[in-house]
């Protein structure tokens, strides 16, 4: 009866270490993933406004060239209107590059991983 409970409990310890371990990896690895979109807002957020003031200037740099306020903010939006159009014909560069950014930050511990195993 002794071999069996000590047997028990070295499953439990294991099964135990294994759960904490899985957790410990996963927390790593959303803290990761959490960084990485929080870097990416970040980023997000200054290119708005680098857009936004490029916007304002383009405008101004329009009216000083003799054009109407209205017809320079008009023709800004022009501007931007074909800078859409040119990022929706590369959605699938700009799509695969934020994709491999996501994944590479979720497989980064795999590849140390696999670094130690094999050393």
């Amino acid at each position: 009866m002794g071999i069996l409970s000590q047997l028990k409990d070295k499953v439990t310890q294991y099964i135990d270490v294994y759960i904490k371990l899985f957790k410990l990896n996963f927390i790593g690895r959303t803290a990761s993933l959490l960084s990485y979109f929080m870097f990416a807002f970040i980023a997000l957020l200054i290119i708005f406004c680098i857009i936004l003031f490029t916007g304002f200037g383009l405008a101004e740099i329009f009216i000083a060239l003799g054009l109407s306020r209205l017809a320079s903010f008009f023709a800004v939006v022009g501007i931007y209107l074909l800078l859409l159009v040119i990022a929706v014909a590369c959605r699938r560069p700009i799509t695969r590059f934020f994709a491999s950014g996501i994944i590479r930050e979720l497989t980064k511990g795999d590849e140390e991983d696999e670094a130690k195993n094999l050393d």
